[in-house]
């Protein structure tokens, strides 16, 4: 994977179908946290598996992207 990228947590709503964001995130594992940019979203309820997951990637000895 290209810069050792090998997590991708996606923090967005994705208009994607299942199968579209399988082929998608392929060569990766991915993390998709559905919310909407407004200013009530509560982020916080997503933190732990967001967290989770980035030090997963980490550990593991790869890099992680967060894209919003």
């Amino acid at each position: 994977a290209r810069a050792d990228i090998t997590h991708v947590l996606s923090v967005l709503r994705l208009n994607l179908n299942l199968a579209e964001e399988q082929e998608t995130f392929k060569p990766y594992h991915h993390l998709s946290i559905g919310v909407d940019d407004v200013d009530d979203e509560n982020l916080l309820e997503h933190f732990p598996a967001a967290i989770k997951f980035i030090q997963s990637g980490l550990n593991g000895g790869g890099g992680v992207l967060v894209h919003w």
